[in-house]
C-alpha cells in the first residue's frame, strides 16, 4: 500500500507540474501588448452602418464595405480604426469571416474595442480575448526578410450571408526611428464602391503637416481647438474605381491624398543620415579582407570591383528588420562576421570599405517601382523600399551599384544597374534628389542568332542557336545557370522550341560562354528536327515551314485593352535582335521585303533577304523599347502597330511536292550556253589583242636574258594555274547553264543581274588567267601590269558586288564570301606592290614580243670596237 501511494502521489506531482507549465507558458506567451479596452475618447464617433442599397453585383469578393473609419492623434500616437462590411455571398463568409490584424512588437500596441456581427437588426458581440490567437507569420520569410510582426487572428463563429461585421481597434505607438515626425498616405476611393469613409487626423498646433492631393481627391475640413487642429474628410456614397488593366507600377489610380511632417528631401535626408553612421574601426577580419582587395588589385576601378564582388556574392541577402531595423543598417563588422544583409546592410558595408580604400561611396536609398516618378510623392522615408551605392572616383566621375544583384560582371563602368530613376543620396549636403545614371548601352541586350541547315526537304532539319546575352540579361543568365542544373536548362530548352517543333531533339549538348570581363553570356544550342515541313490541310502535295523567332517573341508586350483612361505598362528597357538563317537545298523565287514601324513606345524592324543565286534566307528582326508605358490617348495607334509587328513576325516556305523534278533535276539552258560561249569568244578575242601589247620591262632593257622563273615569282603562277579550274567548277556548283536556276530568279531583277554579273566576270577571269599564265611562261614585260590589274579587279568586283547586295537587300555576304573577300585583299595587298617593287620580277619579266636588246648589243660591240 505504501508502494502504491508514493507511486499516485508522483505521478499527481508530475501532472500538476505540467498543468503549471502549461498554464505559465500560455502566459508568458500571450503578448502584453494586446489587450482590449474602450474605444478612445478623441476619436469621432459614427453612428452604426447596417444596410446599404449597393447593388451585389457591383462589387467583388462576396463582401462590401459599408464604413471605412481610420483616424490619428498625433500627439498620442495612437491610430483609430473602424471597418464595416456585409457579407454578400457565401464566398464572402468563407473568405472573409475571420480577422487579421498585423502589428510590430517592438513598439506598437493592440488595443481591441469591439467586434460584433449584426443579424436582423441585433448586434451579437464576438470579441472574446480568448480566442483571439496571435502568431508570427514572417511574410516576407521567402524574401530573406524577418521583421518580427505579429498578426493577431480572431475566427468568427456562426457567420452566415447578410451578416454585417463591424470592429474597431486601436494602434498605438509609432516607430521610434522617425523621431516622432508623421507621415501617411490613403485613398479616398477603393476598387468597389464604399457607402461612407472618414479620415482625421488630430493634429497639435506647433506641428505642420504638408498635404499633396493626388488626382482630384477633396481637400479636408480644417477645425481648431484646445491647441490642436483636425484634418478630416468624411464622404458617403463613394463610386467604384473604374481601372484599366496592366498599369505601370508607378501610377496609382486612385484619387488620395499625401501626407508628410518632412519639409523637404533635404529634411529626409538629414534623417537618415545618422542612422548610416559608422563610429568603428573595422574588425581585424574586416581589415583583412579590406588589405586583400588593396594587395591584388593596384587601381580604384578594380578594388571598386573585387569590393562589388564580394558584398553581391559572399555576402546573403537576408535581413531582420524589427522595428528600428527596418530603416537602421546593421553596422559593417557585424554584417561582414555573419555574411548576411538586407539592401541598407549590404550597401553600407560596400560603402564603408571602399571609404577604407579611400574611394569616395555613399549609400543612397531608392524606390524599385517608381521609376523616376518619385518626385510625385512627398519627402518622407516612406518614399523608399531600396538601398544602393554611389561611387566618385578620380576626375568626379559617378557609378551608382546595386550591392544585391548577385553575379553581376563586367568592368567598373559598365555593370549594369536598373532604372531607379531618382535617388536620396546619404551625404553631407544633400538637399535634393540625384539622377540614378547605368551604363549606356547602345546594342541589343540580346542577339539571337539562328541557323537552319535544309539540305533536302524529306530530311530532318539541323537547327544552330547562339543567344548573345549582355548587360542585365547576361547577369541574370549567369545566375540562371548557376542555380540550375544543367538537365533542367537543357529539358527548359528542349520544351521551349518544343512548342513550335513537337518532334525536336538535342543534336548536340547544350553549352555556354562566359565572358565575364564584357559581361556577355552566350547560350550555344543544336537540335534535329524531323518533320520540320507539314502538309498543308488543304493540299497534302504541298509542304510548308515555318520561321518563328521565338526568343525574339518573348520580349514583346501583347497588350489588348483598347478603350483606356489610364497607362498601359510595358516591358522596358528591351533591345532585342534575332536573325534567322535558312540554307535551302535549292533556289527559292521570292522577293525581299522591308518593314519598319516607328510607334511612340518601340521602335521595331524586319528584313527578309534572299541571296542572289535563292538558296540562302536571312530573316532580321529588331525590337527597341523607347518607354515603360503607353498613354491613354496613343493606346488606338499603339495597338494597330502591335498587330502589324506581330502578323508578320512569322515566315513560312511552302514547297510543291508535286513540281520536285522541276526544281531539282538539271535542265541544259541553250540560251545560256550560246551567249557563254559568244561572250568567251569576245573575251577570247580580246585576250589576244592583248597578247600582243608589248610594253618596255619594268626595270628597263637588260642587256641579258634575264633571270629564270623561280623563288617566289612561281607562287602567283600557281594561283594562276588554278584558276580556270576553281571558274569551271564554280560553273558546275552555282548551276549557272541550269534553266531551272534562270526559272526560279527570273522575278527578282536585282537577283538575275547579279547572277549574270557574276558568270559574265567568272567568263572573264577564265579567258585572262589563260592569257596570263601563256605570259608569264613566256616571262613577257606586259605581265607585272597585268597581274595588278588581275588582283585589283577581281578586289574591285567583289566590293561593286557587295555594295550592291548591300543596296538591294540581297543577303550574299555570307561566311564564305566573307573568307574570299579576306582573302582576295590579302593578295592585293601582298602581291601588288610584290609585281609593283619586287628586283627579282624586274628582272625576270623582260621578254618582249619584238626584241630590242639585239640592236643595243651591237651599238656597243661598235662603240668598244672604236675605242680599241
Amino acid at each position: 500500500m505504501t508502494h502504491l501511494y508514493t507511486e499516485n502521489k508522483r505521478k499527481a506531482f508530475l501532472l500538476l507540474a505540467l498543468l503549471f507549465g502549461l498554464i505559465w507558458q500560455a502566459h508568458a506567451s500571450a503578448p502584453k501588448n494586446l489587450k482590449v479596452t474602450p474605444e478612445p475618447g478623441w476619436a469621432i464617433k459614427l453612428p452604426a452602418r447596417t444596410t446599404t442599397k449597393i447593388n451585389p453585383d457591383h462589387v467583388n469578393g462576396g463582401y462590401h464595405y459599408l464604413l471605412t473609419n481610420v483616424q490619428y492623434e498625433l500627439a498620442l500616437q495612437e491610430t483609430y480604426h473602424q471597418y464595416t462590411y456585409k457579407l454578400l455571398t457565401e464566398e464572402g463568409v468563407q473568405n472573409s469571416s475571420e480577422i487579421r490584424l498585423n502589428f510590430d512588437p517592438n513598439y506598437e500596441q493592440l488595443l481591441l474595442h469591439k467586434v460584433q456581427v449584426w443579424r436582423n437588426g441585433k448586434a451579437i458581440n464576438k470579441l472574446d480575448l480568448a480566442k483571439v490567437k496571435v502568431i508570427q507569420r514572417e511574410e516576407g520569410m521567402d524574401a530573406g526578410i524577418y521583421d518580427e510582426s505579429l498578426t493577431a487572428i480572431l475566427v468568427l463563429d456562426d457567420i452566415r450571408v447578410g451578416d454585417v461585421i463591424d470592429y474597431a481597434y486601436t494602434s498605438k505607438g509609432y516607430n521610434p526611428v522617425f523621431g516622432g515626425k508623421f507621415f501617411t498616405g490613403f485613398n479616398l476611393q477603393q476598387y468597389d464602391p464604399v457607402d461612407e469613409l472618414l479620415v482625421s487626423m488630430v493634429v497639435p498646433q506647433g506641428r505642420k503637416l504638408q498635404f499633396k492631393y493626388h488626382l482630384d481627391a477633396r481637400k479636408p475640413e480644417t477645425s481648431t481647438s484646445n491647441g490642436k487642429t483636425s484634418y478630416t474628410w468624411h464622404l458617403k456614397n463613394l463610386p467604384a474605381t473604374k481601372m484599366d488593366n496592366n498599369l505601370p507600377d508607378w501610377y496609382d489610380p486612385y484619387p488620395g491624398v499625401y501626407v508628410s511632417e518632412f519639409k523637404s528631401w533635404q529634411e529626409v535626408a538629414r534623417w537618415a543620415l545618422p542612422l548610416f553612421e559608422v563610429k568603428e574601426a573595422p574588425s581585424k577580419k574586416l581589415q583583412a579582407k579590406i588589405d586583400s582587395i588593396k594587395a591584388s588589385t593596384g587601381s580604384d576601378e578594380g578594388r571598386v570591383e573585387a569590393a562589388l564582388h564580394f558584398v553581391q556574392d559572399e555576402v546573403r541577402y537576408l535581413g531582420y528588420e524589427a522595428g528600428i531595423g527596418g530603416y537602421k543598417p546593421h553596422m559593417p563588422n557585424q554584417v561582414f562576421a555573419n555574411r548576411f544583409g538586407d539592401c541598407k546592410d549590404k550597401a553600407l558595408l560596400l560603402a564603408y570599405m571602399l571609404r577604407q580604400m579611400n574611394i569616395k561611396a555613399s549609400p543612397a536609398l531608392v524606390n524599385t517601382t517608381l521609376d523616376g516618378h518619385i518626385s510625385n510623392l512627398l519627402p518622407s522615408p516612406s518614399a523608399f523600399n531600396h538601398c544602393v551605392v554611389r561611387v566618385e572616383l578620380l576626375g568626379g566621375k559617378t557609378y551608382w551599384y546595386d550591392a544585391t544583384i548577385s553575379k553581376q560582371r563586367g568592368s567598373y563602368n559598365n555593370i549594369y544597374m536598373p532604372a531607379y530613376g531618382k535617388a536620396l543620396l546619404l551625404a553631407p549636403g544633400t538637399k535634393t534628389l540625384a539622377a540614378v545614371s547605368g551604363p549606356v548601352t547602345e546594342g541589343p541586350t540580346v542577339k539571337v542568332r539562328e541557323i537552319y541547315s535544309i539540305d533536302k526537304v524529306e530530311n530532318d532539319v539541323v537547327l544552330e542557336v547562339r543567344t548573345e546575352y549582355s548587360g542585365a540579361e547576361a547577369d541574370y543568365q549567369r545566375s540562371s545557370f548557376a542555380t540550375t542544373s544543367m538537365s533542367d536548362i537543357e529539358k527548359n530548352y528542349l520544351n521551349f522550341y518544343a512548342n513550335a517543333y513537337p518532334e525536336i531533339e538535342f543534336a548536340d549538348n547544350l553549352r555556354f560562354e562566359d565572358n565575364e570581363l564584357d559581361n556577355i553570356f552566350t547560350v550555344i544550342e543544336k537540335y534535329s528536327i524531323p518533320g520540320f515541313w507539314q502538309p498543308q490541310h488543304a493540299n497534302e502535295d504541298v509542304l510548308e515551314a515555318w520561321f518563328s523567332p521565338l526568343v525574339f517573341n518573348g520580349y514583346i508586350s501583347r497588350l489588348q485593352s483598347s478603350k483606356r483612361t489610364m497607362p498601359m505598362a510595358l516591358n522596358h528597357p528591351v533591345h532585342v535582335e534575332q536573325s534567322i538563317k535558312v540554307l535551302l537545298p535549292q533556289a527559292w523565287p521570292l522577293d525581299n521585303q522591308d518593314q519598319e514601324i516607328d510607334d511612340e513606345a518601340f521602335w521595331y524592324s524586319r528584313k527578309i533577304a534572299y541571296s542572289s543565286k535563292g538558296t540562302e534566307l536571312n530573316i532580321d528582326l529588331a525590337y527597341r523599347s523607347k518607354q515603360d508605358f503607353v498613354s491613354p490617348e496613343a493606346t488606338a495607334t499603339y495597338l494597330r502597330n502591335q498587330k502589324a509587328m506581330v502578323d508578320n513576325m512569322v515566315y513560312g516556305l511552302t514547297f510543291n511536292k508535286g513540281l520536285v523534278d522541276s526544281i531539282s533535276d538539271f535542265k541544259f539552258s541553250w540560251t545560256v550556253g550560246i551567249m557563254s560561249l559568244l561572250t568567251l569568244v569576245l573575251l577570247g578575242f580580246g585576250a589576244y589583242k592583248l597578247y600582243f601589247w608589248d610594253p618596255a620591262p619594268v626595270g628597263g632593257e637588260l642587256p641579258y636574258g634575264g633571270e629564270s622563273l623561280g623563288g617566289w615569282v612561281i607562287v602567283p603562277l600557281l594561283g594562276l594555274i588554278f584558276t580556270p579550274f576553281s571558274v569551271i567548277v564554280s560553273f558546275i556548283s552555282e548551276g549557272y547553264f541550269n534553266a531551272n536556276l534562270w526559272e526560279n530568279i527570273s522575278g527578282n531583277g536585282s537577283g538575275a543581274f547579279l547572277v549574270g554579273a557574276e558568270m559574265a566576270f567568272n567568263l572573264a577571269l577564265l579567258a585572262f588567267s589563260g592569257l596570263l599564265i601563256t605570259l608569264y611562261l613566256k616571262r613577257r614585260s606586259s605581265v607585272p601590269k597585268l597581274m595588278v590589274a588581275f588582283y585589283v579587279s577581281r578586289l574591285a568586283f567583289m566590293l561593286l558586288e557587295l555594295a550592291l547586295t548591300s543596296a538591294w537587300g540581297i543577303g550574299v555576304a555570307n561566311e564564305k564570301f566573307g573568307s574570299n573577300l579576306l582573302g582576295t585583299f590579302a593578295g592585293v595587298a601582298i602581291w601588288v606592290p610584290y609585281f609593283l617593287l619586287s628586283s627579282r620580277v624586274k628582272s625576270t619579266f623582260v621578254e618582249r614580243l619584238y626584241p630590242q636588246h639585239e640592236e643595243v648589243y651591237a651599238e656597243e660591240e661598235e662603240e668598244q670596237a672604236a675605242v680599241r
